[in-house]
């Protein structure tokens, strides 16, 4: 499992085995800013959304703000699903649902630029179950042990499959991105820690007795796997370049960003007393 930790919006506006976790801060120079374009279609009502937004500066601290104006578009099987504008930089489709096999074309008309970005929806891998274990070494700010969600899947034997997983704690999301391949763990039963560092002591992230724990499990393509892990070498300016720079974008173009099409399925539990 690879943990990203972002220590501020990136330089954009977002938003049976046990692995080790890297945790890693995003230190990032300004720069011009760029579009930004995060897509997504999933295999349920309302996942078919598209946001526009001008990337940040590391340090800047602004809310998101999002570009009107934009043509969106998604073709599947020859057929074309226009987006509208649900806020300024949103656009959503609420009669797409994706179906796993089938590729996804995005094509986004800003100004006088055009977007494009292809993403085919992965086999769904489900999330078995999810439950709650002791750090053995970690501890929360009051000196309580610190508690880990843990998922639990099967990987399918003979193919390669990429997963992200979000955590909700209460309803609250947190910050943590989580994404892990089977290089390790093809045909295996997982189970698969969510590791994450708590740097600003923050009860609300804490995992505690009678929290709501809700986990949500995308299966993820190769070129979308691709984007979220560069964050690592990336950011770290540990690739080619000593410099801290973009991840790598499945958007042609010249945007930043992503386009993902996804099967999701998710579990939640009360947390246990120890």
């Amino acid at each position: 499992m690879h943990t990203i930790r972002f220590s501020a919006i990136l330089m954009i506006t977002l938003g049976l085995l046990s692995s080790c976790d890297k945790v890693i801060d995003l230190k990032l120079n300004n720069s011009t800013p760029q579009t930004v374009i995060e897509g997504t279609v999933s295999n349920e009502a309302g996942g078919a959304k598209v946001s526009i937004s001008r990337s940040q500066n590391f340090y800047d601290e602004t809310s998101f703000t999002g570009i009107s104006g934009a043509q969106v578009t998604v073709d599947v099987d020859g057929t074309a699903y226009n987006f509208d504008p649900t806020a300024a930089g949103v656009y959503q489709n609420s009669t797409l649902i994706g179906i796993p096999g089938h590729t996804y074309h995005l094509t986004v008309k800003l100004n006088d630029k055009t977007y494009t970005s292809t993403s085919t929806m992965p086999q769904i891998v489900k999330l078995d179950s999810i439950y709650v274990v002791d750090d053995e070494f970690g501890t929360n700010k009051d000196k309580t042990k610190l508690r880990v969600a843990t998922v639990k899947y099967q990987d399918p034997a003979n193919q390669q499959n990429y997963y992200r997983f979000i955590e909700y704690i209460d309803g609250r999301k947190e910050k943590s991105l989580f994404v892990d391949d089977d290089e390790f763990t093809n045909g295996q039963t997982v189970n698969s820690r969510l590791n994450f560092n708590n740097d600003n002591d923050d009860p609300a992230r804490e995992i505690r007795t009678g929290k709501h724990l809700m986990i949500e499990m995308e299966c993820i393509d190769a070129a979308v796997y691709k984007y979220f892990f560069s964050l690592n070498s990336n950011s770290t300016g540990s690739g080619n370049s000593a410099a801290p720079s973009n991840p790598t974008s499945n958007i042609t173009g010249g945007a930043l960003g992503y386009f993902s099409a996804y099967p999701i399925t998710r579990k939640t539990i009360t947390v246990p007393a120890n």
